[in-house]
């Protein structure tokens, strides 16, 4: 895969669960970055932690890593050159891939151990104001 651009986001992100048919709160509609994903067995949402619903299970503290892109749909290797270093580094990830960017995200307490392993893995981090 080689070398990626990353960029580390400002915001601390929560992970809620909700009930598979839960309905989706006006507030995802627009706005903040969200990721939402309903499957057959839950309501999937990643959003600020200031955004996040209060009806569900949630897990609040991540920080977000995201690949600068675009990254071409057919490019292999993105994910994997992401999280084997992370993996190595004993971290635990929540990934989710957009059409545009690939989003790592992790607990705060790991960040610094996290971005030492992805640079060490030969990956530059970017500050885009």
């Amino acid at each position: 895969m080689g070398q990626l651009k990353l960029q580390l986001l400002d915001e601390k992100f929560a992970i809620s669960k909700m009930a598979q048919f839960a309905e989706l709160p006006s507030v995802f509609a627009k706005g903040e970055m969200c990721f939402v994903m309903r499957t057959d067995e839950d309501l999937t949402i990643i959003s600020p932690e200031f955004m996040a619903p209060d009806n569900g299970q949630q897990q609040i503290g991540y920080r977000c890593i995201r690949t600068i892109g675009p990254i071409p749909l057919e490019t292999t290797g993105v994910l994997i050159a992401l999280v084997k270093p992370l993996t190595e580094a004993g971290i635990s990830v929540f990934a989710v891939s957009t059409f545009h960017s690939d989003y790592i995200f992790l607990m705060e307490e790991h960040l610094v151990k996290a971005t030492q392993a992805l640079q060490h893995a030969g990956h530059e981090f970017i500050h885009e104001e």
